[in-house]
């Protein structure tokens, strides 16, 4: 088949990643894929002009970032753009998918030249910052809806009445995300994708957690990495180590070296640090959100409510004072749950939801 993903723009988000995994994977599966993207913003005079400036602090960023695209075997193309593509930018074929609401509007206009369309929800976007209503108004469209986890599908029914929705779950790269023989740490080790407390990563949750938790146990110790520094609204306690922008072969070490995982999130649409996290044999404590209810049933870590930082604080307490075989168990029902999310059967699913 010929398939034609079309993105937002090419960046280092979660969502890129699993876009750019599933092009390879289909690519060598014989298809013929093609990744659309809007080009690179450049600044306007004025955006460089106020960065010159730094008018109230300004700074000019683009975000573009090329990394998860790079040696392809498939075909990459950047319209001429910087915020929209039309279908003049996009070759016909038999599938074409949006992957995010602003891109499902843009494919809504599309000639059936350019495939049979599909919308492949990996988050839900209905935030005070987004337009909800043109956000909403895109699950109403006639496409076929693919979605990463059941709390998604589970959304779009109770607000929406869509059950024609065919879940795929995201997998897990083993040749990067392997655990070697674990042990539990002397000195209690957690960890978190850090983010700002306006994000719905629930990252404050986490680290309000690891503090009450040190109340008790005070030399719990707190790891963290991210795209971006912490900010001075939500600083990292004592006792922490910050990893900026960690090259993709050194995020493995750093889930190996926690003893569990926090995920905190308000709204997620799968997490893959929690899948990524398990692969390296962590346990994870993380909230009903995403994935988590689906991935975490079976032993691998602990289920709290969103916010609930009292007992996300107790989780972490309760695995700090687990006996070191107790431990080992949690860590390798998470390792076995992940062996069991390979991206390779994934592919299969996602590439038969899309023939179905």
């Amino acid at each position: 088949m010929k398939i034609t993903f079309v993105v937002p723009a090419l960046n280092l988000t979660g969502g890129l990643r699993v876009i750019s995994i599933y092009a390879e994977l289909l690519s060598r599966k014989g298809h013929t894929v093609t990744v659309v993207s809007p080009n690179k913003k450049t600044p306007t005079l004025k955006d460089r002009v106020k960065t010159v400036l730094k008018w109230k602090g300004y700074q000019f960023k683009s975000y573009f970032d090329t990394t998860f695209f790079e040696n392809a075997d498939y075909r990459v193309v950047l319209s001429r753009n910087e915020s929209q593509i039309f279908q003049e930018d996009v070759p016909d074929a038999d599938i074409v998918i949006a992957t995010f609401w602003s891109t499902a509007e843009w494919v809504a206009e599309f000639s059936p030249k350019k495939g049979r369309k599909v919308y492949f929800i990996q988050g839900y976007e209905v935030h005070p910052w987004m337009p909800k209503r043109r956000v909403e108004a895109t699950f109403k469209l006639p496409f076929k809806k693919i979605v990463v986890s059941k709390w998604i599908a589970d959304i779009l029914y109770n607000k929406y009445s869509l059950s024609d929705v065919t879940i795929v779950g995201n997998g897990v790269d083993d040749k990067q995300f392997y655990s070697r023989p674990r042990s539990k740490n002397a000195c209690f080790t957690v960890g978190v994708m850090y983010a700002n407390e306006l994000s719905p990563k629930g990252c404050n949750t986490s680290i309000a957690a690891v503090l009450k938790a040190r109340e008790l146990i005070p030399n719990v110790k707190l790891v963290a990495f991210a795209r971006r520094s912490p900010v001075a609204s939500l600083p990292l306690p004592e006792n922490s180590e910050f990893y900026l922008k960690p090259a993709q072969e050194d995020i493995r070490a750093i889930y190996g070296q926690c003893d569990a995982w926090l995920f905190g999130s308000r709204s997620e649409g799968f997490g893959l640090p929690i899948l990524e996290a398990m692969a390296c044999g962590t346990p994870v404590i993380g909230t009903r959100a995403g994935a988590a209810p689906e991935l975490l049933q079976q032993g691998a870590g602990f289920l709290v409510d969103v916010d609930d930082v009292d007992a996300m604080a107790a989780a972490i307490v309760k695995m700090a004072k687990m006996e070191a075989k107790e431990w080992l168990t949690f860590s390798d029902n998470a390792f076995a749950v992940a062996k069991e999310h390979s991206w390779v059967k994934k592919v299969d699913e996602f590439e038969q939801a899309i023939l179905n």
